[in-house]
């Protein structure tokens, strides 16, 4: 996401609305890499907090939307035998898997102990990575070098 004067939530589910149906319908492998300085907002925080539990942030898509967005994926779901309930569980599951979060976050502001409590999926859907200082080549190797893992193992 753009870190811009003036970026908000609504910026946010706007950039996540387009971004999440290439990982759960599409099947691109992304990573979502955000600094904390992008997440000013902690409602910000929060939507990334649900998005790492449940593959979704509530309220993203509208009911309508939903149908068209999912119909490309009756057949492969079909496939997959009766693993998932309903076409969105299968979405959500794509997206848990094909969506890497890198939160960059430093330990010695404020909120981080704060935003990290109230958002569990950040103990629990996250590996910690304790860095003191990181140089240009890791930070553009990190996402890169972690999707490929994933999708290859």
């Amino acid at each position: 996401p753009a870190a811009v004067r003036g970026y908000s939530l609504k910026s946010f589910r706007a950039e996540m609305k387009s971004f999440i149906p290439r990982a759960g319908v599409q099947g691109t492998p992304l990573c979502l890499l955000l600094e904390d300085h992008q997440l000013r907002d902690d409602s910000i925080i929060e939507c990334v907090n649900s998005l790492l539990a449940a593959g979704d942030i509530p309220g993203l898509f509208e009911l309508q939307e939903l149908e068209p967005l999912l119909a490309p994926l009756k057949e492969e779901m079909g496939q997959c035998g009766f693993r998932y309930r309903t076409l969105f569980d299968f979405f959500t599951a794509r997206v848990r898997s094909l969506l890497h979060v890198a939160l960059l976050m430093n330990p010695s502001n404020p909120t981080f102990v704060h935003r990290c409590e109230s958002n569990p999926a950040l103990y629990t859907r996250c590996s910690m990575i304790w860095q003191a200082g990181w140089s240009q080549a890791a930070m553009e190797s990190l996402p890169r070098e972690t999707v490929f893992r994933e999708i290859y193992e």
